[in-house]
């Protein structure tokens, strides 16, 4: 069974999560998160490895809502609030003014965004039969006017208490400065998605 994953620098390490949840499966194992990564990256990498494989499971740990990707001179960024070195010169001016607009009514409307394009991305994987888990990294969906029956596809996107990072937090897990877990917390974020999975028999 191949079992693909996408993500950030939650998803990517590997002494990760998603490697636990493999072996428990028995699952060949492809992970394409790549550290400060944004939703629009991870869905337009896993759309693109989609257009050649279809595994048999896919998890994914959505990234925060305020990041993007911007193509210039044939090339994607990464672009997110870490500095200007994300970005090429040229570009610095443009990400500066990125970085001031990013307040909180931008952050709302960005979640309500992705909100629609990850919902329209798991009735695209259902339509395909694909069998797959959401979970939110850092924050669930913000001021959200409306929810979505997941049909259990998503790990509690309406609480935040239910993110990768703030479940381990209320679990006593300490973070690095770069709000990273380390093995004994993928262990246990690990060991809740395996109990998940199980519960939901999503596999």
């Amino acid at each position: 069974m191949l079992l693909y994953a996408n993500g950030d620098s939650h998803t990517a390490p590997d002494f990760g999560y998603v490697n636990t949840v493999a072996q428990e499966f028995d699952c060949d194992l492809i992970n394409q998160a790549q550290s400060g990564s944004s939703n629009a990256s991870i869905l337009r990498r896993t759309r693109e490895y989609l257009e050649h494989v279809t595994p048999d499971f896919i998890i994914i740990g959505w990234s925060t809502w305020e990041r993007e990707e911007w193509y210039h001179n044939d090339r994607y960024y990464a672009v997110t609030a870490s500095g200007t070195d994300s970005v090429p010169e040229e570009l610095a001016n443009r990400y500066k003014q990125w970085v001031i607009e990013q307040t909180s009514d931008r952050w709302s409307e960005k979640s309500a965004q992705w909100h629609e394009q990850i919902y329209s991305f798991h009735l695209e994987l259902e339509q395909k039969n694909i069998r797959h888990l959401f979970f939110n990294c850092m924050y669930d969906f913000l001021r959200t006017k409306h929810t979505y029956n997941w049909n259990n596809a998503y790990v509690e996107p309406y609480d935040l208490d239910h993110s990768y990072y703030h479940y381990l937090k209320n679990k006593g897990l300490r973070p690095d400065e770069w709000y990273h877990y380390e093995a004994d917390g993928h262990k246990v974020w690990a060991e809740f998605l395996i109990d998940y999975i199980r519960e939901k028999k999503l596999i």
